[in-house]
């Protein structure tokens, strides 16, 4: 499964990403996305952010995060950040400025290069 994805705004690219994670691929990028766009973090904020992932019945989800909609659903509780959510690779531009962020899930780092 792939998902290369990039997220645009008024017409200019604001962020690329992608992730290694079997189909928790989805999950890990979508959630990336919403702490950029939608909750206003940094992208390398937005990577390293506790995730989860719905699979059946089963929430799975790493601390600091408790997902509301559990009720009747089985729950995993990851004790740390944990490979089995993915590794997202992401760049971000803002204000003319390249920021980049490798998952600490695998190890990833980011170098901008001037």
């Amino acid at each position: 499964m792939m998902a290369p994805s990039v997220v645009t705004r008024s017409g200019e690219v604001e962020l690329v990403l992608g992730s290694a994670g079997s189909n928790r691929i989805r999950s890990a990028i979508l959630q990336t996305i919403v702490g950029v766009v939608d909750r206003g973090l940094t992208v390398t904020e937005a990577v390293r952010a506790p995730r989860a992932h719905f699979e059946g019945d089963i929430v799975y989800h790493e601390p600091g995060l408790e997902p509301e909609c559990v009720a009747g659903r089985e729950v995993v509780r990851f004790h740390d950040l944990n490979l089995f959510f993915g590794g997202v690779q992401a760049v971000q531009r803002t204000s003319g400025e390249m920021l980049g962020a490798g998952d600490p899930r695998r190890g990833g780092v980011a170098v901008v290069v001037a």
